[in-house]
C-alpha cells in the first residue's frame, strides 16, 4: 500500500497490502477533487477491528491500521514503470529520526515533532508499551514479531524520554524489516492503559473501536460492515494530509461498485473482479493502477497428516487435475504469473519461477487415483478466505469441477477472514 502518495495527492491511490495476485486499483480524480477534501471509496467488505493486534482482525483491519499508526521505520518509495512501490531492501525513519544499528541491537531516536491523534507527544514508553503488548498479546501479531526474532518484552529498553533499543536475543537479518511492517505499530499507551481492565491488561477491546495512533488519519465513525470514516491527523509528523475526510463505503455486490465508479459517484476500488479491471482498462474511462503483490501465492494446500491426502498418489493426482490455464485466463485475466515449485526430489536453484513437470491430464489424474485405492475418488472440502472471494470463489469453482471429473466430489466452504487463521 502507497500511503504516503494516498494521503498527500488526490489522483493517487492505496493499494490494499496482502493478497494473491496483482490487485489493480481505480480511481477517478477529477470527480475526487470535485469533492473538495472528501475521498470515497467502495469496496467489498470493511474492517472487523480497527486494531492490527486484535483478536482474529481481518485484512481490511489491517487497512484502518495502516492509515491510522505510524512505526519506529517504513520503507522509502521508489517508482517502476510509472507505479510507486516500497523499496524494500532500504529503509527509513517515520517516528524515528535516526537508527543506529549495532552488532545486537538497534536504538532509534524519536522525532521531537511526533504527536498522537490527541496532540500528546509520542515517547519512549510509548513505543516499549506498544512493542511490549506486540510480543505478547498472542496469536497472529505474536507471530509475525517472532518472524524477526522478537519475542520478548526484554528486548525493548527505554534510554531516555526520546531514545529506545531493541536488543536482539540473535543475530537475524529479519529484525530490522520486521520493524518496518504494520504489527509494531506505535500506540498512545496512557490512553489505552486508562481505558484498559483487570481482564483486558492491554485494551485490546477500547483499540478495537477506537484509533489511538500517530498516524496521518483517525477513525471518527465506524458502523461495521457498512461504513469507516476517516479524518486527517493536522498533528502527522508525515505532514498534513492532503485529504481532510475519506469515507469508506461496504458496497459487497461488485457490479454496484462497479457502477458507482462508471459514474463517478466513487473515487477508488480496489477488489473489483479482474474482469472488471482489464474491462475498465480497454475502456479507458478509469485510471487504473496495477500494484503486483509479490509474497502472495494461491495454491492448494492439503493436510498431509491425514487419509487421503497422506498417499502422495492423490497430491499426484490432485496436482495433474488443476485446471491451470483456465485458472489463469477465467479467473486472473492475465493479472498474474504461474510459480512453481521445483520437484522435491530434485536440487535446484532457488530462484523462481521453476519449470513445472505438472498440466493438465485428467486421464492420468484419474489413474493415479485408482492406483492410490481410491477408484471411485471420495468427498471432501475446499475453503477459502472470504476476504478474497473476488478471485477465490472463481477459483475454487473451477477446481471443484475439475475434481468432479475424475470422481473427486468437494464442497466449498466460504470462511471469514476473522476465522481463516484459526
Amino acid at each position: 500500500m502507497n500511503r504516503r502518495e494516498f494521503l498527500q495527492s488526490a489522483s493517487v491511490t492505496a493499494v490494499a497490502s496482502g493478497g494473491a495476485v496483482a490487485a489493480p486499483a481505480v480511481f477517478s480524480p477529477a470527480r475526487a477533487q470535485g469533492r473538495n477534501e472528501t475521498l470515497l471509496i467502495v469496496s467489498e467488505s470493511g474492517p472487523n477491528n480497527l486494531d492490527i493486534q486484535g483478536v482474529g482482525t481481518n485484512v481490511p483491519g489491517y487497512e484502518a491500521s495502516w492509515n491510522c499508526y505510524d512505526r519506529l521505520i517504513t520503507h522509502p518509495m521508489k517508482t517502476v514503470n510509472g507505479t510507486p512501490y516500497y523499496d524494500r531492501d532500504k529503509f527509513e525513519g517515520q517516528l524515528a529520526e535516526d537508527m543506529n544499528v549495532g552488532d545486537m541491537s538497534v536504538t532509534f531516536k524519536l522525532k521531537s515533532t511526533a504527536k498522537f491523534q490527541d496532540g500528546t507527544p509520542v515517547t519512549a514508553k510509548d513505543v516499549k508499551w506498544s512493542l511490549d503488548r506486540a510480543v505478547t498479546v498472542g496469536g497472529f501479531p505474536t507471530f509475525q514479531m517472532k518472524a524477526g526474532s522478537l519475542e520478548k518484552a526484554e528486548q525493548f529498553v527505554v534510554v531516555d524520554d526520546r531514545t529506545v533499543r531493541v536488543d536482539f536475543i540473535r543475530k537475524d537479518r529479519l529484525t530490522i524489516p520486521d520493524l518496518a511492517v504494520i504489527v509494531p505499530s506505535i500506540y498512545n499507551s496512557e490512553l489505552v492503559k486508562k481505558n484498559a481492565t483487570a481482564q483486558d491488561p492491554w485494551g485490546l477491546e477500547y483499540t478495537k473501536q477506537n484509533t489511538v495512533g500517530s498516524g496521518p488519519y483517525k477513525v471518527v465513525k465506524w458502523t461495521p460492515g457498512t461504513e469507516v470514516v476517516y479524518e486527517r491527523n493536522e498533528n502527522w509528523v508525515g505532514g498534513v494530509p492532503k485529504m481532510k475526510r475519506i469515507i469508506w463505503r461496504m458496497v459487497p455486490s461488485s457490479g454496484n461498485r462497479r457502477a458507482l465508479l462508471e459514474r463517478g459517484d466513487a473515487d477508488i476500488s480496489y477488489d473489483l473482479p479482474n474482469k472488471d479491471f482489464v474491462e475498465l482498462k480497454e475502456s479507458g474511462k478509469l485510471t487504473i493502477i496495477s500494484t503486483p503483490y509479490s509474497n502472495g501465492l494461491q495454491y492448494m494446500g492439503m493436510n498431509v497428516t491425514k487419509p487421503p491426502f497422506d498417499n502422495p498418489k492423490v497430491r499426484l493426482a490432485m496436482a495433474y487435475a488443476m485446471p491451470y490455464q483456465k485458472i489463469m485466463d477465467a479467473v486472473l485475466f492475465g493479472l498474474s504469473k504461474p510459480m512453481f515449485g521445483a520437484p522435491a526430489d530434485a536440487k535446484t536453484e532457488v530462484a523462481w519461477p521453476q519449470p513445472t513437470k505438472y498440466v493438465t491430464d485428467l486421464a492420468k489424474a484419474k489413474a493415479l487415483l485408482a492406483e492410490a485405492g481410491y477408484p471411485n475418488g471420495f468427498e471432501t472440502d475446499i475453503s477459502f478466505d472470504l476476504g478474497f472471494a473476488g478471485i477465490n470463489e472463481p477459483l475454487c469453482v473451477l477446481v471443484q469441477e475439475s475434481l468432479a471429473q475424475i470422481g473427486i466430489k468437494t464442497t466449498i466452504n466460504k470462511i471469514p477472514g476473522a476465522n481463516w487463521r484459526t
